[in-house]
């Protein structure tokens, strides 16, 4: 990186490192900021920054937008209606277009690790978690919008 970089947005540093996902009865927090289903990119992007690339979907109206060192991905024809982010584990499985590297953060239920409490998230929750599973292997988990509420 250059001494006049950052002038140029295309090579600004993206915000990496650990994302921490913290979902209690309430509210689901990323990196300690809060945030509610459906959201905007912004928001995301507040929280991630800029996602490394967005690619329209063939034959909707969709884009995805995928921050590839953080392994998380977001489908959505309306950037200011973001129903759901996926954190892809196993990026070896066809799960469409995902990011180029696996999600290594961590996702607490009330306080814990996710695969000893997912039985708690019930459907009275603002947000919906679930395991997305492959061969009977965890290889995403998709956080997002509770339509039932």
């Amino acid at each position: 990186m250059g001494i006049f970089d950052f002038r140029d947005p295309s090579k600004r540093k993206n915000k990496t490192g650990s994302v921490i996902i913290e979902c209690d009865p309430k509210a689901i927090r990323i990196n300690n900021s809060s945030i509610s289903f459906p959201t905007s990119y912004n928001i995301i992007k507040n929280i991630l920054g800029d996602a490394t690339r967005i690619e329209p979907v063939k034959q909707t109206k969709n884009s995805v937008y995928l921050w590839d060192e953080l392994g998380i991905y977001c489908s959505s024809a309306d950037p200011e209606k973001m129903l759901m982010l996926i954190l892809v584990e196993d990026n070896r499985y066809g799960l469409g277009h995902q990011p180029k590297s696996n999600f290594t953060g961590t996702v607490l239920i009330d306080g814990e690790p996710m695969d000893t409490t997912l039985e708690n998230v019930g459907n009275d929750r603002p947000y919906i978690i679930r395991s997305v599973i492959k061969d009977k292997k965890q290889v995403a988990i998709a956080i997002g919008w509770n339509p039932g509420i």
